[in-house]
């Protein structure tokens, strides 16, 4: 059904923008579910193996039932939780389609609905033909919502890699101290394998995933945007210009240039190391 005529161009684009945050909304409720239950899945199988594996190795030879009992009971709350988060997935597969309550949808068919919501916004935004300074002014208002995004991916890869950091460091210092120790106990020298293990694979994930770089660049990123949008909000150089919709046209140029390199920093760290060498 075409849009009634009484509603102006700025109203309608809004309906779209709804829609479409509706859809991302639901989108990322269904992602959040699927990974609590992966999570406790996955945390119920480690217990499993944190339990077999030690037991049989140093059967009859080290006591493993208190740490076993300590596992069996974190393994018990994971596959609660697995069994729980299952149930909320099957029931509650995703939130009310916008409009139609009731109505339930996969991941699948939410993304594909956001899709065709993003479409039909292309579709309709031509005729609708917004100013272009109206459209500069609703990008520079979007900045604040962008600088705390930039900041939330920035400190969530921070913690991840002083998380990985803080194992590196305990992993090799208690692997040092029961190599000094690896005489007397025989228990210990599976204790040594299992923490070597450790430290290489929280070294290996630190390595591949760059989580201090992405950070860094993140936070760089969100620096320089939020130091441009105070100059324009102060009239400092270079947004000191006499003409207002000059400087809304430079920080929107200058905020779109710096997500630009954000953009080509991430897929730099993405790239293998022969790949990010510069051309001669």
């Amino acid at each position: 059904m075409s849009a009634p005529l009484s509603r102006g161009p700025a109203t309608r684009l809004r309906e779209h923008n709804e829609r479409v945050l509706q859809w991302r909304q639901h989108i990322r409720d269904v992602r959040f579910r699927q990974r609590l239950m992966y999570s406790f899945g996955a945390g119920g199988v480690l217990c499993v193996l944190g339990v077999a594996v030690p037991t049989a190795l140093t059967w009859r030879r080290f006591d493993m039932a208190p740490i076993n009992t300590v596992l069996i009971l974190l393994g018990i709350v994971c596959v609660i939780g697995f069994v729980g988060s299952s149930w909320i997935e099957t029931i509650r597969h995703a939130g009310p389609q916008p409009g139609t309550p009731g109505n339930r949808l996969t991941r699948e068919e939410l993304e594909l609905n956001l899709e065709v919501a993003i479409e039909n916004r292309l579709i309709d935004a031509p005729p609708l033909d917004i100013p272009i300074r109206n459209r500069q002014f609703a990008y520079s208002e979007s900045i604040p919502e962008e600088l705390d995004q930039l900041r939330k991916e920035s400190h969530r890869y921070r913690r991840r890699h002083n998380f990985f950091q803080l194992l590196i460091i305990v992993g090799s210092i208690a692997n040092a101290g029961a190599q000094a120790f690896s005489d007397t106990a025989q228990p210990l020298k599976s204790i040594i394998i299992g923490l070597t293990m450790l430290v290489a694979i929280c070294a290996g994930i630190t390595g591949y995933y760059k989580f201090r770089e992405r950070s860094f660049n993140l936070q760089q990123t969100a620096d320089s945007i939020e130091e441009h949008a105070n100059a324009f909000q102060l009239a400092l150089p270079p947004y000191d210009s006499a003409d207002p919709a000059a400087n809304l046209a430079l920080l929107t140029a200058r905020v779109e240039t710096l997500r630009v390199e954000q953009r080509r920093r991430e897929q730099q760290l993405d790239q293998p190391p022969e790949a990010r060498e510069p051309a001669v």
